[in-house]
């Protein structure tokens, strides 16, 4: 079986932001980096909407999208009672009845400490 990574950045990350075997797509996790700056928008919504965004130009780029997400991974970092309504919000908006299997977790600190959120997916490529 043929397996396809997407790494733009030619290895220069240490991984491939998704990787394709058959029919499905595993997206590395993805936080709301700008690819311009490199930072984190300072509004806790504006940086799980650009987490989003990112994926959604992953999965675009392996041939699928949000419409057949079959899995969803999140970490979150902060007051559960502040970030987990924002993310919510913005997940229910992103997926727009058509909410995938998830699972959401509370962590102490991702790897850049700016960050609170980061989100994986798998998802399904259509025939």
């Amino acid at each position: 079986m043929e397996v396809v990574r997407f790494d733009p950045f030619d290895g220069a990350l240490g991984l491939s932001l998704a990787t394709r075997v058959g029919s499905l797509v595993y997206t590395s996790g993805m936080v709301g980096v700008d690819a311009t700056t490199l930072a984190a928008p300072e509004d806790l919504e504006a940086e799980i909407r650009l987490a989003f965004s990112n994926l959604s130009g992953i999965l675009e780029s392996m041939g699928t999208s949000f419409d057949h997400v079959l899995e969803q991974t999140n970490f979150l970092v902060g007051d559960p009672e502040v970030v987990y309504p924002v993310f919510q919000k913005v997940r229910t908006e992103v997926f727009a009845g058509r909410l995938p299997a998830s699972t959401s977790v509370f962590v102490q600190a991702l790897v850049s400490p700016e960050f609170h959120c980061e989100v994986k997916l798998v998802a399904a490529v259509p025939d």
